[in-house]
């Protein structure tokens, strides 16, 4: 079989890799000149930063993202570290004890910061045990059959059955059922402005997923109770360059041909099926499975036309939730932030008005730093991602794509000052250690994607809301990604990317 993949990011080369693997001619065309999408690195002045997502979930080797990178054969070439994150608040902190402390710490400092809320912290976590256990069933049935995948499901259902009243919950109905503090229920909800989504609008349930304890304790064992196990955080060492060369790597061994600084004009469809491709350069590429992955819009509506497409999906394509953008900012350090800093990865809350914040978002305001940020130092897992003696560091916060008027490069030096300004309220002396500072904007960002939307994360995981299927209507023509059925996340993508590929390999 040949098979075209578009786009190079951890979808696209995951599901390239998985058909490479299995002998199948391969061509991938990525229109930058560099594989990776937005999980390439960037580089200056001998600093290196990761663009996406900067820390990953389940890269374990018995975890999800972990079996599928074995099963591709480069989970040995992508190195890792387990990470943790840590929160700031306006009024409190929950930084991990030196000294560890058990799988509860969390709870019991929230009980110490809210001891009107005990009863209720102790019913949050009984049910964060059972839904834990739930995930734990789940990801173990999908490699049972038989009897022993029946008693699963029954086991599955049992444990699903006092949790199926809160099925259709929000968040915010979740959180109010549980806590009477709003800011209680920030902490369990603020990660949901990294989703670019309100709470009233995100699946209740899934704070328990958002909220995994072993995230912000790292020497927490995997199994927190009998039957309960947690999915850990990890940073892949070197930075996410590290995953994508594996991947490239291993496309290329196994005959798969990397096509960058070549984009796919269109996609070439016949009676209902896609024949293949046309490059940038005018070339035909003819081939039997074409697997898209990037922007759904632009995809759909541009390389195959919504003219190829049944009218009401091409209505559905252009109506999907797309998440926020980022404004990031890239410095150089000469000095060692960890005193000020949660290890790698430290979230600043400003607020905890999260509904408010996403909602104004969405209607092109910005916040400039003020509701809150978060930092990455990727130097502290990787040294080599600095110069000797120095930090990279990484400072974002959700933004519209599009401000409420006038364009980010106006403001865009403005911005970051006083994104700088706030960072230094948490950081002492900040600003007069940059070496080399780097600002990006929705605008390049957009740019990096080649989309009309920029969408940090991909489609908003709103609830109820219509996801592209990765097969599509059109015979021979699959979409993987962030802005896919399977949503954003590299803990998503490469898993369902994974089994897309599998799809076409057995004659789906």
């Amino acid at each position: 079989m040949k098979a075209i993949v578009i786009g190079s990011g951890v979808s696209g080369l995951t599901a390239a890799v998985t058909l490479a693997n299995a002998g199948h001619a391969v061509d991938l065309f990525e229109q930058a000149e560099k594989p990776g999408g937005v999980t390439a690195s960037y580089e200056s002045g001998g600093y290196r930063w990761d663009l996406g997502q900067l820390v990953v979930e389940g890269f374990g080797e018995d975890e999800p993202v972990g079996e599928v990178l074995k099963a591709l054969g480069v989970l040995q070439a992508v190195p890792l570290r387990q990470d943790d994150r840590g929160y700031v608040f306006p009024d409190f902190d929950l930084r991990k004890p030196d000294e560890y402390q058990g799988v509860r710490w969390r709870l019991q400092r929230l009980q110490e910061l809210f001891p009107e809320e005990a009863a209720n912290l102790e019913r949050y976590w009984k049910d964060y045990l059972r839904f834990t256990r739930l995930m734990t069933l789940a990801r173990g049935g999908e490699k049972l059959h038989g009897l022993a995948g029946l008693v699963n499901k029954v086991r599955l259902f049992l444990t699903l059955l006092p949790l199926l009243p809160m099925k259709d919950w929000s968040a915010e109905k979740l959180m109010a059922h549980y806590f009477k503090s709003q800011e209680l229920r920030c902490v369990f909800i603020s990660i949901l402005a990294d989703f670019f989504i309100p709470p009233s609008q995100f699946i209740g349930l899934g704070v328990f997923a958002l909220n995994a304890e072993v995230t912000f304790e790292k020497r927490m064992p995997s199994e927190i109770a009998p039957g309960a196990v947690q999915v850990r955080f990890y940073s892949v060492l070197g930075g996410m360059q590290t995953l994508i060369k594996a991947l490239t790597d291993r496309l290329e061994s196994q005959g798969g041909r990397l096509h960058t600084g070549c984009a796919v004009e269109r996609i070439l469809v016949q009676e209902g099926q896609a024949k293949g491709v046309v490059d940038q350069n005018g070339q035909v590429h003819a081939a039997e499975a074409v697997i898209a992955s990037g922007g759904a819009r632009e995809t759909f509506l541009q390389l195959v036309g919504e003219q190829a497409l049944p009218p009401e999906f091409a209505l559905q394509v252009k109506d999907i939730p797309l998440m926020g953008s980022i404004f990031m900012i890239h410095l150089g350090l000469d000095f060692d932030p960890s005193p000020f800093v949660h290890g790698v990865c430290t979230y600043y809350y400003g607020t905890y008005d999260v509904e408010g914040e996403v909602q104004r978002a969405r209607q092109g305001q910005y916040h400039e730093g003020r509701a809150g940020f978060v930092v990455h130092v990727p130097s502290l897992h990787s040294p080599e991602m600095a110069p000797a003696g120095q930090q990279a560091m990484t400072i974002y916060t959700i933004c519209p794509d599009r401000l409420e008027s006038g364009p980010w490069s106006d403001r865009k030096e403005e911005f970051a000052d006083r994104l700088l300004e706030c960072a230094e309220a948490r950081i002492p002396g900040l600003r007069k250690h940059i070496r080399v500072r780097h600002v990006l904007t929705p605008d390049d960002f957009r740019a990096i994607t080649h989309t009309g939307s920029h969408a940090f994360g991909g489609i908003a995981p709103v609830m109820g809301a219509w996801r592209v299927p990765h097969k599509t209507p059109l015979r021979g023509l699959w979409f993987v990604g962030a802005q896919s059925e399977s949503g954003g996340g590299v803990g998503a993508v490469i898993p369902s990317a994974y089994r897309t590929a599998l799809r076409i390999l057995n004659g789906e």
